[in-house]
C-alpha cells in the first residue's frame, strides 16, 4: 500500500495565538470610529525610531542624512512605550536605522508586549542571528529583501546582507515559530519585475510573507536629491503593481490590499490622509516631524505622552494632514485613511489580508 505523502502546515496557518491579531484589526476600526467623533485625535498606532544608525547606505532612504541624532536611552524608551499601552495604543512597530544594532533591543520589544501591544519591528536583517533575542516579544517582524543575491547586496551596499537576511530567516523559522515573518520589498528603479518575481518565488517557497512599499512622494528634500532618483515614474509604477495584483491572485503570499494596489494602478495622484491621526510617529531623539517636510514640531522627552498628544500644537498638526496635497504613496497611510474613512473597499482588502 503505497504510503500517503504529509502536507505540510504552513507557519502561517490559523492558530489561536493569532486571535490578538484579530483584536488589533478589530480595536482599530472602533478606534477609528471613536476618533472621527472628537476634535482631539486618538491615535493607535505607536511608531517608534530606536536608532537612526544603519549599517546599510541605501540610496533610498529618506533618514540616512540624520544618523548623528543622539538615540533616546532604554529608560526613555521603556517610560514613553508604557505610556502608550496605558493611553490604548494598540500596536507598535519598532524600526531605524537599523534596530538590531541596540544590544537592548531586546528589551524595548519587551517592554512594548508588556504595555499590551502587538508588537512589529521592521529591520534589514543583518543581525538576525547575532541579536537574536527580540524574537521572544516580536509579533510580527518586516525584513527587508529587494531582490535576491548580489542585486540585494548592491541596493543596499552592504556585502553578504542577501545571505545574512536567508539564513536568519530560517534560524528564526526555526526558534521563533510563533513570530509572522514579513518579506519588506521596496519596488524602486533599482529593481524589475522579474527581480521582484524572485522574491516572490523566494517566500512562496520559504512559507513565508511579502509586503510590497513604495518610497515615492511629491516632495522634493534638498537632503535626498537620491531618493528622487530611485522613485519611479507613475506609469511604470502602475505597470509594475498590475503584474503584482496578478502574483496575488497566482496565490503568492503578497499581504498588500488591493485597495493600495487598484491605487497605483489606476495612477492615482492624492487621496486625503489621515495616518498623523492614527498613528504617533517618534524618532530616535524624541522628536515628532510633519510628514510633508519631515521637520520637528514637537518633542516628547522628559514630559509625559499623553500630556503630548492633548497638546493644541500635537492636535492642530495632526489634524491639518487630512488637507496635504503631497500624495505620498505610503501602504500604510493609505490603508489606514480608507479605514478612517471607513470606505468598504478599504475595509474588505484589510479583512482579507486579516483571515490569510
Amino acid at each position: 500500500m503505497e504510503a500517503k505523502m504529509k502536507t505540510k502546515q504552513s507557519r502561517n496557518r490559523m492558530t489561536i495565538d493569532r486571535l490578538k491579531y484579530y483584536r488589533h484589526l478589530g480595536g482599530g476600526a472602533i478606534e477609528c470610529i471613536k476618533s472621527r467623533l472628537s476634535k482631539k485625535p486618538k491615535p493607535l498606532c505607536f511608531s517608534l525610531m530606536v536608532t537612526s544608525k544603519c549599517n546599510c547606505n541605501c540610496d533610498f532612504c529618506f533618514w540616512k542624512h540624520n544618523s548623528d541624532k543622539e538615540d533616546m536611552p532604554l529608560e526613555e524608551i521603556k517610560r514613553i512605550i508604557k505610556e502608550a499601552g496605558e493611553l490604548g495604543y494598540l500596536d507598535s512597530i519598532l524600526w531605524g536605522g537599523e534596530p538590531l544594532l541596540r544590544e537592548d533591543f531586546a528589551e524595548i520589544c519587551k517592554a512594548s508586549q508588556e504595555a499590551g501591544l502587538y508588537t512589529k519591528i521592521a529591520t534589514n536583517g543583518w543581525f538576525l542571528e547575532t541579536n537574536p533575542d527580540f524574537a521572544k516579544y516580536t509579533d510580527l517582524s518586516f525584513i527587508s529583501l529587494d531582490a535576491i543575491g548580489k542585486a540585494h547586496d548592491d541596493i543596499r551596499h552592504l556585502e553578504g546582507i542577501c545571505d545574512r537576511v536567508m539564513s536568519g530567516i530560517e534560524y528564526h523559522k526555526i526558534h521563533s515559530p510563533k513570530m509572522r515573518i514579513y518579506i519588506c520589498c521596496t519596488v524602486s528603479a533599482q529593481t524589475d519585475f522579474g527581480q521582484i518575481k524572485e522574491v516572490a518565488e523566494y517566500c512562496r517557497d520559504a512559507d513565508i510573507l511579502l509586503y510590497f512599499t513604495v518610497n515615492k512622494s511629491n516632495q522634493l528634500l534638498e537632503e535626498a536629491q537620491n531618493v528622487k532618483d530611485t522613485e519611479l515614474e507613475t506609469d511604470q509604477l502602475s505597470e509594475i503593481f498590475v503584474k503584482i495584483k496578478e502574483l496575488k491572485k497566482q496565490g503568492y503570499p503578497i499581504r498588500n490590499s488591493y485597495y493600495f494596489m487598484d491605487y497605483i494602478i489606476a495612477k492615482k495622484n492624492y487621496y486625503e490622509c489621515h495616518w498623523p491621526q492614527i498613528a504617533t510617529v517618534i524618532y530616535s531623539n524624541g522628536e515628532m516631524l510633519q510628514c510633508y517636510d519631515r521637520k520637528p514640531f514637537i518633542d516628547v522627552k522628559n514630559r509625559p505622552l499623553k500630556e503630548v498628544i492633548e497638546d493644541p500644537v500635537f492636535v492642530e498638526t495632526v489634524n491639518r494632514c487630512k488637507d496635504c496635497k503631497l500624495a505620498c504613496v505610503g501602504n500604510y497611510a493609505l490603508d489606514a485613511s480608507g479605514l478612517w474613512k471607513l470606505e468598504w473597499s478599504a475595509i474588505k482588502s484589510l479583512m482579507e489580508i486579516a483571515i490569510t
